[in-house]
Parts: structure tokens; C-alpha cells; sequence
């Protein structure tokens, strides 16, 4: 167990890479692409969205910069899949920025530092706190964790496949009412 607050940070990062990685498990790509909801949301998409936020949050702290300056250009290209990207290229692309991001976090000797962001960016983010580095790990918690939510409805909506069973918590799904559709948990 780890009482190191940079390892527990990152520890709760990666549950929530987790929860994201098994709601694409056993996916073909055109379901990974497919939009099952009102959201035009897609897994493949919401992926290279929260994986393009984890890329800007080690950017700022770190001090360097890897996407488009102006933010709101990222941000919207941060949620384009290219007709040549596969899951397989996300996930693994996912495994070089989540290494990345613990490398540039666990080099950072003060988590309390505030991290100068152009206001352009800041305003973004603000929440009335200083944008500390702890701000910025913690926001990215929050964002996997909010995303991983809306992946678990997209794949559900895909094929029914849940969470816990995804997650292998339990062996098979809630048995179906009579109308097709799963029981509630």
C-alpha cells in the first residue's frame, strides 16, 4: 500500500484508465466509432479526447507544448479519430502518454507548485483555487472518471455489456426483463 501522495495520485488515475480500457474490451472498430446515443459521442472518439486532456495536463506542468496553441483548436482536435486509427493505436498510444504523465509527475518535486497557465487557457479551468499541479492531477481524475461513465453507457448501449461484467466482478449479465431489456442492479 502506498502513502506516497504522487504514487495514490496516480494509482486513482489508472483505475479510471481501467474502467475506460474494459468498456472497449472485445470491441470491433466499427462499434468503437459507432455513436449508439442522442450523444454523438463515440468510444473511439471520447478515448483520443481524454487521452489528448492527459497530453495538455502534462504539457502544463511540465512547461512544454505539444498541441495547437490556441485551446479551443485542440480541444475540438482532440476528439477526432482519423480514418487510419485503430483501438489497438489508441490503447497504446494511451500506454505512451500514461507513462509520459507519471514520469513529468513523479519529477515535479512540489505538487502545491501553482503551474502558470496563459489566460487562454486558464479560464478554462478555473474553479476559484489556484491551478496547482495537485489542480491539474486531479482534474484529470475527475475527466477519466466522468468519460469512463459515459464509455460504460456508450458500450452498454452498443451490446449491453456492463461495467461490472466488463470489469470481470461478476460472470454473467442480470437476466433480462420481459421486454429484452437488462434488470436494473
Amino acid at each position: 500500500m502506498t502513502t506516497n501522495e504522487t504514487d495514490l495520485l496516480l494509482l486513482l488515475l489508472d483505475t479510471q484508465r481501467t474502467a475506460f480500457r474494459n468498456a472497449l474490451s472485445g470491441m470491433t472498430e466499427d462499434q468503437a466509432r459507432s455513436a449508439p446515443s442522442a450523444s454523438t459521442m463515440s468510444l473511439a472518439s471520447l478515448l483520443n479526447h481524454v487521452i489528448d486532456g492527459e497530453v495538455a495536463a502534462a504539457d502544463r506542468i511540465s512547461g512544454t507544448e505539444s498541441r495547437d496553441p490556441d485551446p479551443v483548436a485542440a480541444w475540438r482536435a482532440g476528439w477526432e479519430v482519423r480514418d487510419d486509427e485503430t483501438v489497438a493505436g489508441q490503447l497504446a498510444r494511451l500506454d505512451t502518454v500514461a507513462a509520459r504523465f507519471a514520469d513529468v509527475l513523479r519529477a515535479e518535486p512540489d505538487l502545491g507548485r501553482v503551474v502558470d497557465l496563459p489566460e487562454s487557457i486558464a479560464r478554462w479551468l478555473d474553479q476559484g483555487v489556484p491551478l496547482s499541479v495537485r489542480f491539474l492531477v486531479l482534474h484529470q481524475i475527475e475527466e477519466w472518471a466522468r468519460h469512463a461513465g459515459h464509455a460504460d453507457i456508450i458500450r452498454e448501449s452498443v451490446d449491453g455489456a456492463t461495467a461490472d461484467v466488463l470489469a470481470g466482478r461478476v460472470r454473467e449479465p442480470a437476466p433480462a426483463n420481459p421486454d429484452g431489456a437488462p434488470q436494473p442492479r
